[in-house]
């Protein structure tokens, strides 16, 4: 089996190494980094991304999309949400339409303000599935047990994809709520920073349980407005994914609501942000007009867009979970 994975990312990196423990897959990685590809085929090592990680021989490295999606069986799509319109562009002629795509990307455009099942379909005709999950790219390099939500309308892509996976050490819930998956993905990372903001305001677990109690309530409210499974919430994409993101310094969300909380210098602050994706910042600068415009009752959103984007004092996401109770 050929394997087509658009992406060479951390978690991008993690899912090929996991897919080539089976050596009867063949993976082929894109990258737009020239650099990265010349140093893979002297080296065979990613030298960015897990340094000390040697790379089967069952995985090769390519800055050419062709080569990549050539006689692929399944393709994998996991650009950040910025590249992920012009990626879809661009391997549309390349790609069967009868090739199943399984997208980890997370978000929403900050430019046409849509999620990422519009932004693939309006490209490509294939069947297309989400995949997500309370997973660290560590994590799953480590060979943890984990687990990952797959969402499609199509049962075979979902079939695909759980016989991809069919280890011991991964669980696989299936949904048909292709919508509901997207809005946690994109959801958890701006709440995220909220328990970040928790952290570096120096409270402890305590508070975070709380915030995160009333987060839940928040995202209960939000998936039924938007005509989305409540059942998408109790699972792995919903709950396990909200966990994960909001209990780590692991997660990079959490890491600068951190860094905002403790009154980080906005070059400090800026640096950061150029060295790395925060994705929850972004989705909500894009998610929080929409969200006005129909008059979504989401507190904590409105809440934290006041701290991130129009200043307020970070203390005041404690004063309203106060409140709240």
């Amino acid at each position: 089996m050929k394997i087509g994975i658009i992406g060479t990312g951390a978690f991008s990196t993690s899912i090929a190494l996991l897919l080539a423990s089976d050596k009867n897959k063949n993976i082929t990685m894109w990258s737009e980094n020239e650099k990265l590809v010349e140093s893979f085929l002297e080296t065979k090592k990613l030298n960015t991304i897990f340094k000390d990680k040697s790379i089967p021989k069952n995985i090769k490295v390519t800055n050419n999309y062709e080569e990549t999606l050539k006689e692929a069986d399944v393709v994998f799509l996991l650009t950040s949400i910025n590249y992920l319109n012009d990626v879809c562009k661009d391997i549309k002629h390349l790609i069967s339409p009868n090739i199943p795509v399984y997208i980890g990307t997370k978000g929403i455009a900050a430019n046409s303000k849509k999620f990422v099942p519009e932004i693939v379909t309006k490209h490509l005709k294939n069947k297309i599935a989400l995949f997500g999950g309370p997973t660290f790219a560590n994590d799953v390099v480590a060979i943890d047990p984990i687990g990952f939500v797959i969402a499609s309308k199509d049962k075979k892509c979902r079939a695909i994809f759980k016989s991809l996976f069919a280890t011991n050490n991964v669980r696989i819930e299936e949904s048909s709520d292709l919508n509901g998956v997207a809005l946690c993905s994109c959801l958890k990372n701006i709440y995220a920073i909220g328990s970040g903001i928790i952290s570096g305001l120096k409270y402890h677990e305590s508070t975070n349980a709380l915030y995160l109690t009333y987060v839940y309530q928040e995202l209960f409210n939000i998936l039924y407005k938007m005509n989305s499974s409540l059942e998408t919430l109790n699972g792995l994409g919903g709950l396990g994914d909200l966990i994960l993101t909001c209990n780590s310094p692991q997660s990079r969300n959490y890491s600068y609501g951190e860094k905002v909380a403790k009154k980080t210098s906005k070059t400090a602050l800026e640096k950061y942000l150029k060295e790395n994706t925060v994705e929850g910042l972004n989705t909500l600068e894009a998610i929080y007009p929409m969200f006005k415009r129909k008059h979504l009752k989401c507190p904590i959103i409105y809440s934290l867009y006041s701290i991130l984007y129009q200043d307020e004092n970070p203390q005041k996401l404690i004063d309203l979970i106060i409140k709240k109770g």
